[in-house]
């Protein structure tokens, strides 16, 4: 769908976040995500508190209002006592807050002179202390900024920072967590809102990508990088979509917002048409018409004590049906406010009634409510008003627009759901147990800045002539080409790039073997082999099979043969199978000699004595 995206007075920007591999920021524990033995689990209740200014943070105050629990788990040697908050924070890693400087440099931001570490809020329960530590390393300078085909973008900001928990499950009222993601370093890079559309966003996304990983020591894979996108219209308001993971879908997710927003500003107007300028309800418990109900949504609920609460939302009939996006309707947007405090959802007039079987009870309640045609009614069932009083506050919000908010993704189609309100500016306080970090020119003068991988794949392709796919390809899997085709020089670079990169492949394909299990003394041991005649190409997948395996070579197995003995053996091979045609007699041939000599050799000899 092409939209005006300049009419319409799109705003875009982008926060990348990349992780970092090797030891996390403020402990020894590993990056690996292996999470293999179980050590310990926690529980904890977090709970919103005034900041320096006396005030609290809006996002605060909506998690606590929800009244979670929350259960970490920690893993053998990825978590410890810093991650639980039982310990001060260990000095920051030295190679972490270097490779920070680098890129910064690299990105041509203002490094600052000393580097405070920051407490960031966050109480969703990702952080089980309800903040993480964040750091400023790299401030815009007239000259942070990527070239793209639609002009240049600024690159405001660069932060190193925790990553927070991984959500291992979530109930009713507890939310569990792994803490081996917590702590992990983040890069977090933004840039101003002056992207052009979604295809502008995309490019923007892949150049900083591709810079992530001119750096060794970034982590690679799935959920290794992820991007947040802050999205605005004219006459709308900044919202913040997190954690975004599929590059290629990014232009569609920020479609459909743009898409949401303009339709959420257009119901607004419609409102007006219908003569609306205040909603000045309030809800109403009507569990005495409901306690009856044969529906199972609704006694499942009232039998667990929850209460049902209806409200009337006067000339909305009608809207709640009414698209904002694909896949998503006015009536979701709603819900969505009431299943974040944990209900089910809610049931309105603008849906089919009969499929509820709740046809009496809501024309009872319609007249209690003193529901005209033209008005819209829904209930809700809960124990509290906290679900049906964030519905109306949020359909209050449809005469003023759009709200102000952090939404989450749905990767199945590129939309997104209400999480929380945007969090406010101060949210942010100074780290009590580490030192502010001095940064000297000395310091800086040693930084080693990466070849960036862009330069990198047309060098190497034009000094090893070599596919510039193939070595983008062998350097996305993180294989460092340059450093085998040094170490085996005997060896042809693209035999070698086909080796990492097709043979594992293979295998996996045609013998059903997980061939990520390989490592990479596997393939040095292979390659090691073959620079010293001990065994020859036509085995490698062989080889690369028993180490698999086993772990280990049967060396015996590959020795290479005398030209005598493989002349004889050829000659016997073609004694016992007379008149058989070529292709069957170096099959014949192939079942003995493989791996033991040249297979150009079998031909000649073949040829030869045929």
């Amino acid at each position: 769908m092409n939209l005006p995206y300049q009419e319409l007075g799109f705003m875009c920007g982008l926060e990348l976040h990349q992780q970092r591999a090797g030891k996390k920021l403020f402990c020894n524990c590993s990056t690996d995500l292996s999470e293999k033995k179980h050590l310990f689990e926690i529980k904890r209740k977090l709970r919103a508190t005034a900041g320096e200014l006396g005030t609290v943070d809006a996002a605060a105050a909506f998690e606590q209002l929800r009244d979670k629990e929350f259960q970490y788990t920690g893993y053998e040697h990825e978590a410890c006592l810093v991650e639980s908050d039982e310990e001060p924070p260990h000095p920051i890693n030295e190679e972490h807050l270097q490779e920070t400087l680098a890129l910064a440099t690299l990105l041509k931001l203002e490094i600052p002179d000393t580097l405070f570490v920051m407490r960031k809020i966050v109480t969703d329960g990702s952080a089980c202390s309800g903040f993480q530590r964040t750091m400023l390393a790299g401030l815009e300078s007239k000259d942070s900024f990527l070239e793209t085909n639609k002009g240049k973008v600024k690159i405001t900001q660069l932060n190193l920072e925790e990553d927070s928990c991984k959500v291992l499950k979530r109930e009713d009222k507890i939310t569990h967590y792994s803490l081996s993601r917590l702590g992990i370093p983040l890069w977090e890079v933004s840039t101003d809102a002056t992207i052009k559309d979604p295809e502008h966003a995309l490019e923007v996304a892949k150049h900083l990508g591709m810079i992530f990983r001119s750096f060794t020591g970034v982590k690679r894979g799935l959920g290794s990088i992820r991007q947040d996108i802050n999205v605005s219209i004219k006459d709308g308001e900044r919202i913040e979509v997190k954690g975004w993971q599929d590059l290629k879908t990014l232009p569609l997710l920020i479609q459909n917002e743009v898409l949401r927003q303009k339709n959420l500003l257009e119901l607004k107007e419609e409102l007006k048409k219908r003569g609306l300028t205040t909603i000045n309800e309030h809800p109403l418990e009507v569990t005495d018409i409901f306690k009856h109900s044969n529906s199972k949504i609704i006694s499942s609920q009232t039998n667990q004590e929850g209460k049902v609460f209806a409200l009337k939302l006067p000339k909305f009939a009608g809207l709640l049906k009414k698209e904002v996006c694909p896949g998503k309707t006015l009536g979701k947007e709603l819900a969505e406010y009431a299943m974040a405090y944990g209900t089910k959802g809610m049931i309105h007039t603008d849906e089919d009634l009969t499929k509820y079987g709740l046809v009496p009870e809501f024309d009872t309640t319609c007249k209690k409510l003193s529901s005209k045609p033209e008005d819209l009614v829904l209930i809700i069932t809960e124990k509290e008003t906290k679900a049906i009083n964030a519905v109306l506050e949020r359909a209050k919000y449809c005469l003023t627009g759009i709200p102000k908010e952090t939404r989450v993704p749905n990767h199945l189609n590129a939309t997104s759901s209400f999480a929380r309100p945007l969090p406010g500016a101060g949210r942010m306080y100074p780290e009590s147990d580490l030192y502010p970090i001095k940064i000297t020119k000395k310091l800086l003068q040693t930084l080693e800045l990466p070849e960036l991988l862009a330069e990198k794949i047309e060098r190497l392709a034009q000094e090893y002539d070599l596919n510039p796919d193939l070595v983008q390809e062998a350097l996305k899997e993180g294989l460092e080409l340059e450093n085998y085709f040094k170490k085996y020089k005997k060896i042809p670079p693209h035999f070698i790039t086909t080796l990492l990169l097709e043979k594992p492949k293979e295998i996996k394909t045609r013998f059903n073997l997980d061939s990520s299990l390989l490592k990479e003394k596997d393939f040095e041991t292979v390659l090691e082999l073959l620079s010293t005649n001990k065994i020859q190409k036509e085995t490698i997948i062989d080889v690369l099979i028993e180490l698999l395996q086993t772990e280990k070579i049967d060396l015996k197995k590959y020795e290479k043969i005398s030209d005598k003995e493989l002349e004889e053996g050829i000659k016997n091979i073609l004694n016992k199978n007379k008149n058989a045609p070529f292709n069957a007699l170096m099959g014949e041939a192939m079942k003995i000699y493989k791996g033991k000599c040249d297979s150009k050799k079998i031909i000649e000899l073949i040829k030869k004595h045929q």
